[in-house]
């Protein structure tokens, strides 16, 4: 009688082990393949309960903004199925792209399930970088630069419009080419602006081709600066416990006076001297680095104000290494 009594209890708890929810799914991954920059795309998953007790799922969660997850229904019969739409914004995104979404559910053999989707963002216009620079510009100087755009999808680019900030020391031209896009770009020196020593100017071009869209150019421009220091960098290797010093020459290029104002430092034991009060087309100045510094690496700056325009501070560097 025992001996019945506990197969049968045995069988009750083997069989409410088999009752439980089991969340099946079509698939894991799904790969969208090549895809268009800017491009949305979407994919459903098909979630199943293939066991004989309710199956809840009580999370689902992706991997970033740039993907979001809708499930159809939370509370699945058994047998019943669902759709759960995965939708991938790819803007901002060039290249092999690997998202996930996380799936959790009241299924004991497997309560955390994850989506992997895969994809390759082309991009609409294939560009080495938005920004270009053009320095040591001289009063005299006009500066040419050609900037190369190519389409990433095989069609021709046609430009629509063409808008620059206003900057009347730069000029902007455009050749189309088919599947070539070159932005001739020309900077003159001479219409830059007096109280600035350097700027950036952005260029916004709107294309009809491929497909519409918007490319950005930022154009950084710097001039010669009128004040320069000789030498650019102090530098030091000697015992620890005696002052350093070096004599710095700050200079004028256009020989006109100026003045310095004031100076600072980044490190205490590092002293400015011989300061002019009045206006002068060359000043030397004495930096100095106190004997009291200890042994080790220094790498410092020094910052001058000056009363130029255009050019309020000169900055060098002063290095140490004391044994």
């Amino acid at each position: 009688m025992r001996l019945v009594q506990a197969l049968l209890l045995s069988l009750a708890c083997s069989g409410a082990a088999w009752s439980q929810p089991r969340a099946v799914l079509d698939a894991e991954r799904f790969d969208f393949g090549r895809i268009l920059q800017g491009a949305q795309v979407v994919h459903r998953f098909v979630l199943a309960n293939g066991g004989d007790e309710p199956l809840e799922v009580q999370r689902v969660v992706p991997s970033c903004g740039c993907t979001t997850a809708v499930l159809g229904r939370t509370l699945l019969a058994p047998g019943e199925r669902t759709e759960l739409e995965v939708a991938f914004a790819s803007a901002g995104f060039q290249g092999p792209v690997h998202k996930t979404v996380e799936v959790d559910t009241n299924d004991p053999a497997q309560p955390r399930r994850t989506l992997d989707l895969q994809a390759d963002v082309q991009a609409q216009i294939l560009l080495a970088s938005n920004q270009v620079s053009i320095l040591d510009l001289a009063p005299g100087d006009r500066r040419h630069l050609t900037v190369k755009l190519e389409s990433g999808t095989g069609q021709p680019i046609t430009v629509a419009d063409v808008e620059l900030s206003p900057a009347p020391w730069l000029g902007v031209a455009t050749r189309e080419t088919g599947q070539t896009l070159f932005v001739d770009l020309d900077v003159l020196a001479r219409r830059l602006p007096r109280d600035r020593i350097a700027g950036t100017d952005t260029i916004t071009l709107r294309l009809a081709n491929p497909r519409p869209a918007t490319v950005t150019l930022q154009v950084n421009w710097a001039k010669v600066p009128p004040i320069s220091a000789t030498p650019a960098r102090v530098a030091w290797a000697e015992p620890a416990g005696r002052d350093l010093a070096a004599t710095v020459t700050v200079r004028s290029r256009d020989r006109k006076p100026f003045r310095i104002l004031a100076a600072r430092t980044t490190q205490p034991l590092l002293e400015v001297k011989d300061l002019r009060p009045g206006a002068a087309a060359s000043h030397p100045v004495r930096v100095t680095l106190k004997g009291s510094a200890g042994p080790g690496s220094y790498d410092e700056q020094v910052v001058l104000e000056l009363d130029v325009p255009g050019q309020q501070q000169l900055e060098f560097r002063v290095a140490a290494v004391l044994r």
